[in-house]
């Protein structure tokens, strides 16, 4: 789970950190994407910019089902179609040029055109990173707030989605066909991310709680989940 265990680290010259195991996954902080991780790409786009608005949806699923304590990055809980691109405001010119020039030489190593890498000076470049709460209401932005609005409230309600217990997790995957489920004891989470519809059998008083797309088939004694969705059974009492 983490590079620094207890292992040697050679730039500290010591020992660092210790192990986690045996510790509740409620101490840690799970996330889809953060503002280090956006600002610092090169035109500071959003996950969901990046892979797609169903997409989006499983990786919200995966992350608020986990034990880990979920933070979201503002404007992720509706798909803000703003970027958020790195900005700075240096009072010294020298600085603020050097900055500009440092972001274009980093990003030029990546392929990146140096005219298209924001100016971290310009006034535009912090107005563009701005959310746009005039969106929320709508279309894909309204989806996907309810979404996340309907994931809290399964958390919150759901006795297993609290524990924070690793040991009472099991995941299993597939990395051909791309799909990974998720048991944590009678609830389930199961993610298609590849190109073709997958079938899991599943008890038959398991129910289906939440889906992120509502292309779901299920049976008496099976669900088929459809590309790049999330769904969510349980048989626990709520």
């Amino acid at each position: 789970m983490f590079v620094y265990d207890g292992r040697y680290s050679g730039y500290r010259r010591r020992s660092h950190g210790r192990p986690v195991k045996g510790l509740s996954a409620h101490r840690f902080i799970g996330f889809i994407q953060n503002h280090d991780q956006v600002g610092n790409r090169a035109t500071g786009d959003r996950l969901e910019h990046i892979v797609g608005f169903d997409r989006a949806k499983v990786a919200a699923g995966i992350v608020l089902t986990a034990p880990l304590i979920p933070m979201i990055f503002q404007g992720e809980e509706f798909a803000a179609s703003s970027p958020f691109q790195y900005f700075a405001d240096h009072d010294d010119p020298e600085m603020a040029k050097a900055v500009s020039e440092g972001r274009k030489r980093e990003f030029a190593a990546f392929g990146w055109r140096p005219e298209s890498i924001p100016d971290p000076g310009n006034r535009e470049t912090f107005e563009r990173s701005k959310l746009n709460w005039n969106e929320v209401h709508e279309g894909d932005h309204a989806e996907m707030l309810a979404w996340f609005r309907s994931l809290i409230r399964l958390r919150r309600s759901s006795v297993l989605l609290n524990d924070g217990d690793p040991a009472h997790i099991r995941v299993e995957f597939d990395e051909e066909k791309h799909w990974i489920a998720i048991d944590r004891g009678t609830v389930k989470i199961l993610c298609n991310l590849g190109n073709a519809p997958v079938e899991w059998p599943h008890p038959e008083e398991h129910r289906l709680l939440l889906a992120s797309r509502s292309s779901i088939s299920m049976t008496a004694t099976g669900i088929t989940v459809p590309p790049d969705t999330l769904a969510i059974l349980s048989s626990e009492t709520h």
